[in-house]
């Protein structure tokens, strides 16, 4: 089971960016994902020998990346070197290897200049149905606090059960903020008494937000919901000073060449900030899953169901304890597990059948490890 099966990162062989690495490798490790390093080389009218030293620059390069990679146990594909238009190559790319995930770095600018997020980085949100996911240079990746800003959209959506599943697997708080623009007119046209209807509309925002997080489960993550008053990307990133988040998922619009363009206003103002490292969704999510059938060792499994189960995947748990007693048929962990995990689906039977079977199976070794035991002493003392 891969819940992240693929990441693209892009890399800058003229820049190579620490904090991208580190993520990469804390990300792959954490979901068992296989990465794929890629370069591409600007269309640009080289001396043919000139290329040939280039490409051999870039081999070397990406051949150093990889090497980190494999010292930290992560799986990776042969380097990719291409050339043509960056941006279109990353989402040819990513399509072509249907990634999870593509994985840059953000830009190299001051903290004077007003955007911070790089060129290539902001057009792959705009134009990638992908998840991308930026470092942001200068910061170590410590997923301990996430905000979730939502505005109970279909992106607000695929965002927030990313965060969700981000906040479980990394143990981490999630904040989840959605902002209320208040009502004002100064139109004489309009006899409207401002903080009445404003408190109107605020019940009513209140009412939707309840609505929309009844759609998730929440119960198993650390979390604060909030919901703030004013202008929504200014809240955004007062809560990320206030709540010391470091890690930002955020939604992005669909696929309609309009909003493939712009990408949210919200999102734009936010993420040009770049206040921390942050992923956005468009279409896809990060987390899809995938299960290797293939897989024969009891121990991998088992691993994969815990994985799932931690991560909210509890019939697809199930099927992986199952395949474990497939392998052994008197593998009591699994048991003990399926009858938890029947018990959280509300298969009540079910779950009594794997306990008692476990505790028979358990009581079984018991009584022959005392008779074990007891012939021991007895030849002992015969």
């Amino acid at each position: 089971m891969k819940l992240v099966e693929k990441i693209l990162m892009p890399v800058d062989v003229n820049r190579v960016c620490a904090e991208q690495i580190n993520s990469v490798i804390k990300i792959a490790k954490e979901f068992n994902s296989e990465v794929s390093v890629m370069y591409v080389i600007p269309e640009t009218e080289l001396h043919p020998e000139i290329k040939e030293i280039l490409v051999k620059f870039v081999n070397e390069e990406l051949a150093k990346i990889v090497k980190t990679l494999n010292e930290e146990k992560v799986s990776c594909t042969k380097p990719i070197i291409d050339s043509g238009n960056p941006v279109d190559r990353i989402l040819q790319v990513s399509q072509e290897q249907e990634s999870n995930l593509i994985l840059v770095c953000s830009g190299n600018k001051s903290e004077n200049e007003k955007f911070r997020l790089g060129t290539t980085a902001e057009k792959l949100i705009q134009l990638s149905d992908v998840p991308v996911w930026v470092s942001k240079t200068g910061q170590k990746l410590e997923i301990r606090e996430i905000l979730c800003p939502v505005d109970f959209s279909d992106p607000a959506r695929r965002a927030l059960k990313n965060a969700i599943l981000l906040a479980i697997n990394f143990e981490a708080k999630l904040h989840i903020l959605s902002v209320f623009e208040p009502f004002f007119t100064t139109s004489p046209r309009f006899m409207l008494d401002s903080d009445e209807e404003n408190e109107k509309l605020y019940h009513e925002f209140e009412q939707r937000m309840n609505q929309f997080l009844g759609e998730f489960d929440l119960k198993r993550v650390n979390h604060s919901i909030e919901i703030q008053k004013g202008i929504p990307h200014e809240k955004i990133l007062e809560s990320i000073q206030a709540n010391g988040v470091d890690f930002l998922v955020m939604g992005t619009n669909g696929r309609s060449e309009f909003s493939r363009l712009i990408m949210g206003s919200v999102t734009e103002k936010v993420i040009r900030q770049l206040p921390c490292s942050f992923v956005t969704t468009k279409t896809q999510f990060i987390f899809q899953l995938r299960l290797d059938h293939e897989i024969k060792e009891i121990t991998t499994h088992f691993e994969y169901a815990d994985k799932l189960q931690k991560s909210g995947f509890f019939k697809e748990a199930i099927g992986q304890y199952l395949i474990c007693l497939q392998i052994n048929d008197m593998h009591v962990p699994s048991m003990f597990k399926l009858a938890k995990l029947y018990e959280i689906v509300g298969d009540k039977p079910q779950s009594a059948y794997y306990e008692k079977m476990a505790t028979e199976i358990l009581r079984r070794l018991w009584d022959k490890k005392i008779e074990y035991e007891i012939r021991m002493h007895y030849k002992a003392n015969g």
